[in-house]
């Protein structure tokens, strides 16, 4: 129930990309971790998710070099797979997750509680396991649910929306204008001189509120995920945004 309070309050627009993140923790449209969108982990392919659990079971057959091997890895939030494919487990809040919840993840409950009972039914549990990646929005195991991590690829940290030019948005920083002196002082001869008064701006042409497109989108909402209505609605958004700037 909680975790329902906390999506449904989730912000309506991305950080990074500025599109509807989705209900999940990472962004539907670029990935990146919403909640932390500067530390720059994405979420892992799921292709590369999959490969890295057969690869670390794999590696597990070989008992001592996978114990050696974690105990090295365990430090930076890798098994070591992981370390191979250079993917990262942190925790849901995302923070840096700990050794021993690491050593908890891999080895209590991924190797010998989900291990031995998939073991003891044909390997039903490391396949149903591994399969749940699919199933779940945030690619998370059952193990991962169990203690309550994600497993990201780590990139160059995005540009927030809020940071970038309103006429330039490749990323480029550019430096505010200089801060005013203040009014000039009056000589005691002269009158006192007025400040100069901003210029009028001309009035902005008005976006309409109501459309027969976005009164048609209303109408298909029962049918469309919440996801597909955003984006189909910012769509007929800025489209309106556009003709009235042009009309302007």
């Amino acid at each position: 129930m909680l975790r329902g309070m906390t999506q449904s309050l989730r912000s309506q627009e991305c950080p990074a990309c500025g599109e509807y993140p989705g209900v999940g923790v990472f962004c539907d449209a670029c990935g990146v971790l919403s909640s932390h969108p500067e530390s720059g982990d994405y979420a892992a392919p799921y292709l590369l998710r999959l490969w890295g659990e057969l690869l670390d079971l794999g590696i597990f057959i070989l008992l001592p070099v996978w114990l050696f091997w974690m105990w090295q890895s365990a430090n930076e939030g890798q098994s070591p797979a992981k370390s191979l494919l250079r993917m990262y487990v942190i925790h849901e809040s995302g923070q840096p997750i700990t050794p021993r919840r690491m050593w908890m993840r891999e080895l209590v409950i991924k190797r010998l509680a989900l291990g031995l009972i998939g073991y003891a039914f044909s390997l039903i549990g490391p396949i149903v396991n591994a399969g749940w990646i699919l199933l779940n929005p945030d690619r998370q195991c059952i193990h991962d649910r169990v203690v309550g991590t994600l497993v990201v690829v780590r990139r160059e940290a995005p540009v927030r929306v809020s940071n970038r030019p309103a006429d330039d948005m490749s990323g480029s920083v550019r430096m505010p204008p200089p801060a005013p002196h203040g009014p000039p002082i009056p000589r005691p001869n002269q009158p006192p001189l007025t400040p100069p008064q901003p210029e009028a701006t001309p009035p902005q042409p008005a976006i309409a509120l109501s459309s027969p497109e976005l009164e048609a989108l209303d109408q298909e909402r029962g049918a469309l995920s919440q996801t597909e209505y955003e984006r189909r609605r910012r769509e007929i958004l800025r489209q309106l945004e556009g003709d009235a700037a042009d009309s302007g």
